[in-house]
This record gives structure tokens, sequence and C-alpha cells, in this order.
């Protein structure tokens, strides 16, 4: 993370001041470096076990025109398969897509408008693909899939099409796999952070295309590198994510308790049905 305060370079001495680097936890305290002097930390090496990695899994991620995903509009979506084919869709919602976010994505409103499928046309395809993959049993890998779940769940039901049964998915999330392999991790917890050091390659991050694959890369390289995450099946692996999430979320609760920030945390997973801020600003556990 960010070094919060100046100190000395862990590896040429020279001085860092505040902001200016990074602080890594090693041990039993903090060193500060400069950017281009930080050790990198890498996963444990893959074991040779059998599990649910060598499987068929489904990608899934989607771009959208905000944070909240109760009110989010998804402009673009993407489902890679393990037999290398993908499914991509650029979604014109029907609304503006803020500023802000196009800076995140790229997405513009002169894009959709030009070239992309009308909302309730394009959902219908995308909801209807990912009802095959719930239906088919295949795990559906999202990052931060609560997200992902919750909007498309969400604009289903905007536009009056069928929703999914979500309560037969099986859903794998690479960001609760690492918090709960590794729960003294300090820094970030970004998908692209989290892909350097499972050596994931990811190419531009916010393409849902690219985000998608990553997932799967990731999920499958912590699965390869903790044995027990492995050899889950996927059905118990679904079920205790549901835990872990909760109780993952219980403690950045208490952090944003301790730290005086207005913020309410949801534990559900992966479906969420209570709206958690009145903004749409970005959530720490979006990347």
């Amino acid at each position: 993370m960010i070094n919060k305060y100046a100190g000395t370079c862990g590896t040429c001495r020279g001085r860092v001041e505040a902001g200016a680097g990074q602080a890594l936890r090693l041990g039993a305290g903090w060193t500060v470096y400069h950017d281009d002097c930080a050790p990198v930390e890498t996963a444990p090496p893959p074991g040779t076990h059998r599990g649910w990695h060598h499987l068929p899994v489904v990608g899934f991620d989607i771009e959208t025109t905000g944070r909240e995903p109760l009110d989010a509009r998804i402009v673009s979506a993407a489902l890679v398969y393990s037999d290398g084919t993908t499914r991509r869709w650029l979604v014109n919602p029907g609304v503006p897509i803020p500023p802000r976010t196009t800076e995140i994505h790229g997405i513009t409103d002169e894009l959709v408008r030009s070239a992309g499928t009308p909302a309730g046309t394009a959902l219908a395809e995308l909801g209807t693909a990912v009802g095959k993959v719930i239906a088919d049993g295949t795990p559906l890998v999202a990052f931060c899939a609560h997200f992902d779940v919750t909007t498309l769940h969400a604009e289903l039901a905007r536009h009056a099409l069928p929703s999914l049964d979500w309560d037969r998915a099986v859903v794998i999330d690479p960001s609760i796999l690492h918090q709960e392999v590794e729960p003294r991790w300090y820094g970030s917890q970004k998908l692209g952070d989290l892909c350097r050091y499972y050596e994931v390659p990811l190419g531009s991050a916010h393409d849902a295309t690219n985000d998608a694959h990553a997932a799967v890369g990731m999920a499958v390289s912590i699965a390869a590198r903790h044995e027990r995450i492995a050899r889950m099946l996927p059905d118990d692996l679904h079920r205790a994510q549901i835990t872990w999430y909760a109780a993952q979320k219980r403690k950045l609760q208490e952090y944003f308790d301790r730290r005086g920030i207005a913020e309410t945390v949801g534990l559900e997973w992966p479906l969420e049905t209570r709206r958690r801020r009145q903004d749409d600003t970005p959530h720490p556990d979006q990347g």
C-alpha cells in the first residue's frame, strides 16, 4: 500500500517521502520502499494436486454506469469459456454514462449509441447465456461476484426479463478465495495487483473480456497453490464462500467503524438485496 508516513527505503536506504512509495508488512513490522525498490511478492508455488481447477469453468465480467449494483446499468459484458469461446456484449443502457465511469472503462455514450445493442435485447441474450451456465452446473467465475451477480439480477428485473435461479448457481469468486488463503494480506486487493501476485496475465484492466479471463486465471492459480481449496467440490466451495465472505466483510465493517467511515458493508453473497450506499462512489472491494 502507499506509505502514509515518510521513512528510509528498506532497499537503497534513501528517504521516501510520505505518499511517494510503498509500505509493506514484513514480519512483525512495516518497511517503506521507493516504488522501484520494493520487493516483488509472489504467491506460493503451484502444486501437482488435482481439483476443480482442472475442470471447465466460465468467466464472467461486466462494466457499468456506476458502483451501486441495484442502480448500475450494464454497458458491456463478457463470458469466457474453457474451450476458448468468448461471448461479448456492448450495451446501450438508454441512460447517460457518467464521465467518471467512462474514464475507468473507456466506454462512451457515443460508442454505445453507434455500436451498442439496445439494453433489452442484449440483456435477454446475456441472461439466457448465464442461465445455461447455471443449468449445466458449470462454475461461474467472477471477481467480486456480488457486484456482477446483483447488477445482472437488477437489470433483468428492470427490463422485465426472466430472473435467473441464483440458488442453483455455483459461483467462484477469486477475491474471496484470496482473502481466505491470505488472511494477513495488507496490500492492494484490486484485480490487477492480485493478478501480478498470482502471476496471471491481465492486459487492459476494466475491459470485460480481459477481466473475465483474469478472474478465471486467478481462481485457477489460487486452487493450484492451495490444495484445500482445489479439493473442495464446487458446490461445497460455493457454500463455503458465503460464510467466508460474511466473515471478511464483518472485519471490513469493523475497520470502517474504527475509522469513522459512514459505510454499511453488505454480508450477502453472491446476490445482494439491500442498497449499501446512498451515493455512487467507488467501493473498496471493486477493482
